[in-house]
């Protein structure tokens, strides 16, 4: 089979990437004879082996997750810290944002920084990779730390996807029927006005408005047009500048059950982020000190602090956590567990794996509730559309002596 090995040379200190032709990935080692080290090996189908990587600068964005998998690789295969960051500048392409930042990192290191403080600088990076390095620095064991926020942003980025992938079928008849209706609207209806417009004798509210709507759509159709166009591109724009998503959080706060989903979604990434920053060496009272910049709403912000409070004042962790409202009686339950047997980060990680689950089965259910809806509502729409356009036919017909 053919498959694409991942190389480390020692003394260029460099990474390449070469097609080889193995019975098996196994069949390489973990050293070649030339001496190079195999970082990984991974089987591809012949149209990925022939096809084109994309090499431009753009295409080069920064990514945490993919950063910290290549930092992992690189400090197993024994580099120093220094030397893995310099590797992965050098495969970089000049100019990119990721060489960029990397050259930022190497700077601050040389000035004798520590490598958590250099990211911290940044401002580039999420709060619990660079609470976990820094955990790590006691530790020395970066590498672990690396571990314990891929399998962080696996989770995080797996809820994400959930919710991509159950909006994606209502979004797509959503805009189908509102470009259907938009269609009738604009090019059907104003027709129709230009036959109804010779129509004597009492016509129907219905009938008049819908003569009222396409006269108008046929007079100042460019000024529906550029409306129409100008709508979308405020769409866009709120968008990209995070209101749409601040305006949909905020109505979904309001919503009872999407509230408490809403509240699932964020226990698992707060509960999760505590479990990485525990195992690096982090006390409760410090994780949650770090969690506040996880920014996750007002309500379990002012949550953390007061645990924190109660905490000082030597409340037991789990009364600490259920009288600032961060619990439910399982939950509690569970963090009476770990302070008898002193396994608080598996207790932790029990916790976030448990509110992923509830809010991986709510959005599971709200899918199969809401496809069938979306499609219904549509439907309703242009039907109520279509309907409207041939009810003055029936008006004609009754005028009619």
């Amino acid at each position: 089979m053919k498959v694409r090995v991942r190389l480390l040379d020692p003394q260029r200190m460099s990474i390449s990437e070469e097609l080889m032709e193995v019975a098996s990935p196994a069949e390489l080692g973990p050293v070649l004879p030339d001496g190079r080290k195999v970082l990984s090996a991974e089987p591809v189908k012949l149209s990925a082996a022939t096809g084109s990587r994309p090499s431009s600068a753009r295409a080069q964005s920064l990514d945490v997750a993919w950063w910290c998998q290549e930092l992992r690789t690189l400090l197993h295969a024994g580099m120093t810290v220094v030397e893995a960051i310099e590797t992965l500048h050098a495969q970089s392409a000049a100019g990119s944002d990721r060489a960029a930042m990397q050259t930022a990192l190497l700077a601050e290191l040389h000035r004798g920084k520590a490598l958590s403080v250099a990211m911290e600088s940044l401002a580039r990076f999420p709060m619990v990779l660079v609470a976990s390095v820094r955990a790590s620095e006691r530790s020395s064991s970066l590498a672990e730390a690396l571990t314990e926020y891929l399998r962080y942003h696996e989770l995080v980025e797996a809820l994400r996807k959930k919710v991509i992938s159950a909006s994606i079928y209502p979004s797509l008849v959503l805009g189908l029927g509102l470009v259907v209706s938009t269609f009738l609207i604009i090019v059907v209806l104003p027709r129709f006005a230009t036959m109804y417009a010779d129509l004597h004798g009492s016509m129907s509210w219905t009938t008049e408005m819908l003569t009222v709507v396409s006269t108008f759509m046929r007079e100042y159709r460019l000024v529906v047009v550029a409306g129409l166009a100008a709508l979308v591109a405020l769409a866009v724009w709120c968008w990209r500048q995070g209101l749409v998503q601040r305006a949909a959080m905020a109505i979904g706060m309001r919503v009872g059950f999407i509230r408490r989903a809403l509240r699932e979604f964020q226990l698992a990434k707060l509960y999760h982020s505590m479990t990485v920053m525990f195992r690096g060496g982090y006390t409760l009272d410090e994780a949650l000190l770090r969690c506040e910049g996880l920014k996750l709403g007002e309500a379990l912000d002012q949550g953390m602090r007061d645990a924190r409070a109660a905490l000082h004042r030597g409340v037991r962790v789990s009364a600490a956590l259920s009288e600032a409202g961060m619990t439910d009686t399982v939950t509690q339950r569970l963090l009476a567990v770990g302070e008898r047997s002193g396994q608080f980060e598996r207790v932790l990680q029990t916790i976030a794996d448990r509110h992923a689950t509830n809010f991986s089965g709510f959005m599971d259910r709200a899918t199969r509730v809401v496809e069938p809806l979306m499609l219904l509502l549509v439907s309703l729409l242009v039907g109520s559309i279509v309907v409207l356009m041939y009810l003055p036919i029936f008006d004609i017909a009754s005028s009619i002596r």
